[in-house]
């Protein structure tokens, strides 16, 4: 009983590992300005990735927990070397071209009310795949 206990967890580790070794693989980094809805903000985002690409989601809360709600996304402007989806109503996912290596650019609309008011923010990133 012992043994099979041992060898159950043995086998859990060796699959949350596994699990965790494909999720390293992932590589993504994006920074950039916030971008202020009742602003009509236009920031740039810089991204870094692999060939696997890159998720972006937004989420309707600021992280200093005043309340911000979106209401629409949209793609402004698709990438030239890739593909961008949008596979959720406020997420978009880039997934460069095969092989391609190097610099894309695409933009997306975020619109949306803040407790300063409303109105909509382009985001640009400028995506390095490696």
């Amino acid at each position: 009983m012992l043994r099979a206990l041992v060898l159950g967890t043995a086998l859990l580790l060796a699959s949350a590992g596994s699990a965790l070794a494909q999720l390293q693989k992932v590589n993504c980094q994006t920074q950039g300005e916030p971008f202020y809805l009742h602003q009509n903000s236009k920031v740039t985002h810089e991204s870094v990735m692999d060939e696997n690409g890159c998720r972006y989601s937004y989420i309707s809360a600021q992280s200093d927990g005043r309340p911000r709600v979106f209401e629409k996304a949209v793609i402004a402007q698709a990438p030239k070397k890739g593909q961008l989806s949008q596979p959720g109503e406020f997420s978009f996912f880039y997934k460069p071209g095969n092989g391609f290596k190097g610099k894309d650019t695409f933009a997306v609309y975020i619109c949306g009310t803040t407790m300063h008011g409303s109105g909509c923010s382009r985001i640009t990133y400028n995506v390095t795949v490696r």
